[in-house]
C-alpha cells in the first residue's frame, strides 16, 4: 500500500472518517488509507494541530481519535501529543480548569518518554491558560521557565541552528507579552512581542507575525493609538484570512471593531463584529464568542444604547464569570457599571465598580484601574458628593501620571475639570493638559468632548468669539461622527450625551442681541431637533436597513418578535397584578434582544448626501408659511425656556418665558386630572364642574407660562375675523403639551386658532412638500372588543364618507399581513384599537389588531408616502423625548414611513365622543376643509357638547395642515 503525505488528508477524507459510527468501521477506513500507523497518526494529529485555529471542535475530535488507535499501533508519543491539542481546543472553549489538567497530563506524558522539549513546549498552553484566569504571575513564571530553559535559542542571528527551540522560545515571548498588557505594562508587552517577531522572521515563519501584529496592536489601542492599531489588526487579518486560519481571522475582525469605534468608525466597527460572528458561529470557540459579545456591549455604551449595553454587559458577566475569565470579566463589570450610572441605577452602579476596582487591583493594571476609578468618580458626582469625587478623580490621574498612558491621564484631565468648575483657572488648567494629549491622540471622540468643554469653559470666561469657534468645532465633530452612522436607533441615541454644546452655542449666539445672532441660534436650534426623523424621512437613513440578510438573525428575530406578541396579550389581558411584573420583565428582554438582532443587520444604507447640513433659513422657511400662519419654535436650555417666532415675515426671539422644571409641575398635575377618568362614569358625573375647574386651572398656569409672554410677538397684525394658522414645534418635555387646550381664562387657544404641531420646522417643512399618494384608496381597520367597544361603529361611520374605502373590522382581515399588505399606497390610513405605549421603551409601542401587535419600529419598515394617518387609539401619540429633541413612538414612526399628517392622541380616549369627533373630523375633510382646520371643527362641535377638554383636546395633528 501506497505511503500518504499530508497533502492527501482533504477536509473530505476527515469529515468522513469522523463521521463513521464505530470504531471498527473508523479502523477499516485508516487502514485503507496507510494512516494506521504512527506515521500516519502524526499526520492527522498534524492537521488537527492546525485545526485548532480553524474548527476546534474538530481538531478536538481528531485528537481523541488519534489517541484511542495509539494503542494498536504501538505509538505512545501520540498519547501526550493528542492531549496537549485537546487542551487548547478546550482554551478556546473557555474551559479552562479542564485544559488546565490536560495540560499538566500532556507534560507529564511527554516527560514519562523523555521529550524533554515538548514537555516545556506546554508550558506555551499554561501561560495562556493562566493568563486568561487572571492568575497573572504564574504565567509570568511558566514562561521565564522557558526562556531560561532555552537561552541558548533566543538570539535571532543563532534561531536557524536551532530552529524548535527558537520557535518556542518566539512563542513563550508572545503570551508573555499578552500577559503584560492585561496586566497594563504596556511598555513590557512591545517589547515582549518585538523579541517574539524577531525570532520568527529569523526562523522565515512570517505566517506567524499576524500573531505578532494582532497582540501589538491590542496593546497600541490601551495606548490611544487608534490608526496604528487598527493597521496593525488589518495586516493580522489579512494573513489569517489568506491561510485560512478562521478563529484567528474572527479575533481580528473583533479588533477591528474596536479599533473603529475609537475611531469614530461605528459603522465599520459595527460591521466587524457582524463578520467576527458569522466566522465564530459554526466554531466550538466560546472564550472568543464571549470577548464579542463583551465588546458588543462597549460599542452599544459608546453609541448610548443603554439599555442594550446594560442587557449585554450582564450576560457577558456571566459567562465570563462561569468560564473564569478574569481580565474581561472585570472589563464587563466596569462597562456594567457605566451602563448603570447612565440609566440612574446607582446603588448598584457602585456595587459592581467596586467589584471591578478589586479586580484590576489584584491584576495591578493600573490604566484600567484608573479608568474605573474615574467612573467611580463620576458615579459620586452625580450623587452630590463633588469633593470625594475630586478627590478619587485627582487618584485616578496620579496612578497613570507617571507613565505613558496618554488616553488615560487625557480622560482624567477632563473628569477633572468637569468636577472644578466653577473654578474656571482650574478647569482650564486641566482641559490645556488633555488638549495636549489630545493633539498627540487625533481621537475624533476624544477631541469633540475636549472642545465641548474648552467652549463651555470660555463662555463662562466671556471669551465669546474663542468660544463660538471651539464650540462649533465641537458641533462638527459631533455631526461627522453621527454621519457615518448607517443604523437608525444607533443615530437616534447617539447625541443623547451631547446636547449641552448645543445649548451653549445658542446662549452664545443670542448674547449678541442682534439679527444674525438669533438667525444663527435658530439655525442650531433647528440641528438640535429630531435629526435622525429628518434623516428618516430624507431617506438619508434606510429603516428597512434593520431587516437581516442573513438567514440565522432572520429566523431569530422572527422568533423573538413572535414570542413578543404572545406576551403583549398576556399584558393586556392580565388581571393579576402579581403576575404583571414578569410578563412585563420577559416583555422587556425580549424587546432589548430583538434591538441588538436589528443592530447586528448589515444591509447597506442609503447614500443620499446629508440634506440637513444647510437648515432652512428664516426667508426659506417665510416661502412655505402662509400670511397668516405663525411658526412658534421653543427651546429649552438648561431650565431656561424660550420661544422663536415666526410670523408676518419676521423672526423673533423670547427669552426666560418660563422654566422647564415648572412646565414639568404642571404636566404632572395634568397627567393625574386625566387619570381621574379612570375612576368610573359615575364619579366623573358626580365631580364634573370641580373636575372641568380643576383642569383649568392648570391649562391657564401654562398658558400663562409658554404663550402670553410672547403671545405681543404676534397680536398686533392678526386677522380677529378668523381663525389663524398656528404650528407649534416644542422641545423636550414641552411635546406633551396639548397647546391648543391651554387657556387664556376666557376662552382655550383652539378658539382662536387653528393648531398643528412638528417635531421640528424642517420635519414640518418636508411634510408640506409630500404629495398624496394618488390611488385615493383609503384602508379602516376596526378592532373592537369589551374596552373599546364602538370601534367597529367608527370606522363604518368615517366608511361612509370616504369615497374607495375598505373596511377591515373580523378577525381574518383586521390583522397584521392585512394592514403590512394593503396599507402601503393608501392616501387615508385609519386604525381604532387599542394602543400600547412604552415609555420605557417607545419603539416597541403598538397597536392592537385581531392577530398580533403592531409595533412602532415595524411601521417604519413600511412605505407610506404621503398619507394621512389616524390613530384612534389610547395614547397613541404620547412619545419619549431623548436628549437630540427625538421624539420615539408610534408618532415617530408613522411620519418615518412617509406619513404627511398624523392625527393622534395624548392621553386616554373616551371611546363614544371619539366616534362624534372622528365622523365629524372626516365630513369636514370631504367637504374640503384644510386638515388643521377639519380636525378644529370637529374638536369644537364636541366641546360644545362635552366642555371638559378629557373629552374634546386628546387628538392633535401633526405634520401637513
Amino acid at each position: 500500500m501506497a505511503d500518504i503525505d499530508d497533502s492527501e488528508i482533504s477536509q473530505e477524507l476527515l469529515d468522513t472518517l469522523l463521521n463513521l459510527p464505530t470504531h471498527d468501521e473508523k479502523s477499516v477506513f485508516l487502514h485503507s488509507k496507510n494512516l494506521l500507523n504512527e506515521e500516519g497518526l502524526l499526520l492527522l494529529l498534524d492537521e488537527a494541530s492546525y485545526l485548532v485555529g480553524n474548527d476546534p471542535g474538530m481538531a478536538r475530535r481528531l485528537a481523541i481519535l488519534c489517541e484511542d488507535f495509539s494503542g494498536s499501533v504501538s505509538a505512545p508519543i501520540i498519547v501526550p501529543r493528542s492531549i496537549y491539542i485537546r487542551a487548547q481546543t478546550h482554551a478556546i472553549n473557555a474551559e479552562y480548569e479542564t485544559a488546565l489538567s490536560l495540560i499538566a497530563s500532556a507534560r507529564e506524558g511527554y516527560e514519562a518518554l523523555g521529550c524533554d522539549l515538548d514537555a516545556l513546549r506546554t508550558n506555551l498552553g499554561l501561560i495562556h491558560v493562566l493568563q486568561e484566569l487572571g492568575r497573572y504571575q504564574e504565567a509570568l513564571d511558566a514562561g521565564r521557565v522557558i526562556l531560561d530553559a532555552l537561552e541558548d535559542a533566543i538570539q535571532p542571528e543563532i534561531a536557524q541552528v536551532s530552529p524548535e527551540r527558537s520557535q518556542i522560545a518566539a512563542t513563550a515571548y508572545q503570551n508573555t507579552g499578552r500577559c503584560y498588557e492585561q496586566m497594563g505594562r504596556y511598555d513590557e508587552a512591545l517589547s515582549a512581542y518585538a523579541s517574539a517577531e524577531s525570532l520568527f522572521l529569523a526562523l522565515d515563519m512570517t505566517d506567524r507575525i499576524g500573531d505578532i501584529s494582532n497582540n501589538r496592536g491590542i496593546v497600541l489601542l490601551g495606548l490611544g493609538r487608534g490608526r496604528d492599531a487598527l493597521t496593525a489588526f488589518e495586516k493580522a487579518e489579512s494573513i489569517f484570512a489568506e491561510a485560512g486560519e478562521t478563529l484567528y481571522q474572527a479575533q481580528a475582525q473583533i479588533n477591528i471593531g474596536d479599533a473603529s469605534l475609537m475611531l469614530g468608525s461605528y459603522t465599520h466597527g459595527l460591521d466587524s463584529f457582524e463578520h467576527a460572528r458569522r466566522l465564530l458561529t459554526p466554531l466550538e470557540a466560546l472564550a472568543d464568542k464571549h470577548v464579542l459579545l463583551l465588546d458588543m456591549a462597549d460599542a452599544y455604551l459608546t453609541l448610548n444604547l443603554n439599555a442594550e449595553a446594560l442587557d449585554a454587559y450582564r450576560e457577558a458577566d456571566d459567562l465570563l464569570r462561569t468560564a473564569g475569565m478574569t481580565h474581561d470579566r472585570a472589563r464587563a463589570l466596569w462597562g456594567m457599571g457605566s451602563a448603570l450610572i447612565a440609566q440612574l441605577y446607582f446603588e448598584e452602579a457602585g456595587q459592581i465598580l467596586a467589584e471591578a476596582e478589586a479586580l484590576f487591583s489584584l491584576a495591578n493594571n493600573i490604566p484600567l484601574l484608573s479608568n474605573v476609578i474615574l467612573e467611580r468618580a463620576f458615579l459620586l458626582a452625580a450623587r452630590g458628593d463633588r469633593d470625594t469625587a475630586l478627590s478619587l478623580a485627582g487618584k485616578a490621574l496620579a496612578l497613570v501620571s507617571n507613565d505613558d498612558w496618554p488616553i488615560q491621564q487625557a480622560y482624567a484631565h477632563l473628569r477633572i475639570a468637569d468636577l472644578s468648575l466653577p473654578n474656571t483657572k482650574e478647569a482650564e488648567t486641566h482641559l490645556l493638559s488633555a488638549q495636549n494629549l489630545s493633539d498627540r491622540l487625533a481621537l475624533p471622540n476624544l477631541r469633540s468632548r475636549l472642545n465641548q468643554r474648552l467652549g463651555h469653559l470660555n463662555l463662562l470666561m466671556g471669551k465669546p468669539e474663542k468660544a463660538q469657534k471651539i464650540l462649533q468645532d465641537a458641533v462638527d465633530e459631533i455631526e461627522q461622527l453621527r454621519d457615518v452612522l448607517k443604523h437608525e436607533m444607533a443615530r437616534t441615541s447617539f447625541l443623547r450625551d451631547k446636547t449641552a454644546v448645543y445649548e451653549d452655542l445658542v446662549q452664545l449666539h443670542l448674547e449678541r442681541e442682534d439679527k444674525e445672532g438669533m438667525e444663527r441660534a435658530y439655525a442650531v436650534v433647528e440641528r438640535a431637533k429630531s435629526r435622525t426623523l429628518v434623516d428618516l424621512i430624507t431617506g438619508i437613513v434606510n429603516a428597512r436597513a434593520a431587516i437581516p440578510a442573513d438567514l440565522e438573525l432572520a429566523t431569530r428575530l422572527q422568533s423573538s418578535q413572535t414570542e413578543l406578541n404572545s406576551i403583549y396579550n398576556e399584558l393586556l389581558s392580565s388581571d393579576q397584578k402579581t403576575n404583571i411584573q414578569e410578563i412585563y420583565s420577559r416583555a422587556v428582554k425580549l424587546e432589548r434582544e430583538i434591538n441588538r438582532l436589528r443592530l447586528q443587520a448589515t444591509e447597506t444604507a442609503s447614500t443620499a448626501s446629508d440634506q440637513f447640513g444647510i437648515p432652512l433659513s428664516p426667508d426659506s422657511l417665510n416661502d412655505q408659511l402662509s400670511p397668516d400662519a405663525i411658526l412658534l419654535t421653543y427651546y429649552i436650555c438648561g431650565d431656561e425656556v424660550l420661544a422663536f417666532v415666526q410670523a408676518h415675515g419676521k423672526l423673533q426671539v423670547a427669552r426666560r418665558i418660563c422654566s422647564a422644571s415648572s412646565v414639568q409641575g404642571h404636566l404632572q398635575k395634568l397627567a393625574m386630572q386625566w387619570d381621574r377618568f379612570r375612576a368610573g362614569g359615575d364619579f366623573v358625573a358626580k365631580h364634573m364642574q370641580q373636575l372641568e375647574q380643576s383642569t383649568r386651572r392648570i391649562l391657564a398656569a401654562l398658558y400663562d407660562e409658554l404663550v402670553k409672554p410672547i403671545e405681543t410677538l404676534w397680536s398686533g397684525d392678526l386677522d380677529t375675523n378668523k381663525a389663524a394658522r398656528l404650528v407649534i414645534v416644542p422641545h423636550g418635555a414641552l411635546h406633551q403639551v396639548p397647546f391648543h387646550a391651554l387657556f387664556d381664562g376666557t376662552h382655550y387657544l383652539i378658539d382662536r386658532f387653528e393648531i398643528s404641531y412638528a417635531p421640528s420646522q424642517t420635519v414640518w417643512a418636508l411634510c408640506q412638500n409630500r404629495a398624496a399618494s394618488a390611488s385615493n384608496r383609503a384602508l379602516l381597520i376596526g378592532v373592537a372588543d369589551d374596552l373599546i367597544p364602538a370601534a367597529e361603529t367608527e370606522v363604518w361611520a368615517i366608511a361612509r364618507q370616504i369615497d374607495n374605502s375598505i373596511v377591515h373590522t373580523d378577525k381574518s382581515q383586521a390583522t397584521l399581513a392585512t394592514f403590512q399588505t394593503e396599507a402601503p399606497g393608501c392616501s387615508i390610513l385609519h386604525l381604532a384599537c387599542h394602543g400600547l405605549f412604552r415609555a420605557d421603551n417607545p419603539m416597541f409601542s403598538s397597536l392592537k389588531l385581531h392577530d398580533g401587535w403592531l409595533r412602532a419600529a415595524d411601521i417604519m419598515q413600511l412605505d407610506l408616502s404621503g398619507a394621512l394617518v389616524t390613530l384612534s387609539a389610547c395614547e397613541s401619540g404620547r412619545s419619549q423625548v431623548i436628549p437630540g429633541d427625538e421624539i420615539i413612538g408610534l408618532t415617530r414612526a408613522f411620519l418615518g414611513a412617509g406619513a404627511s399628517t398624523l392625527v393622534v392622541s395624548l392621553w386616554l380616549v373616551q371611546d363614544e365622543t371619539t366616534v362624534s369627533l372622528m365622523e365629524n373630523w372626516y365630513t369636514q375633510l370631504k367637504d374640503g376643509t384644510g386638515r388643521a382646520g377639519a380636525l378644529r371643527a370637529a374638536q369644537l362641535a364636541v366641546k360644545a357638547a362635552h366642555p371638559h377638554p378629557y373629552y374634546w383636546a386628546p387628538f392633535v395633528l401633526v405634520g401637513q395642515g
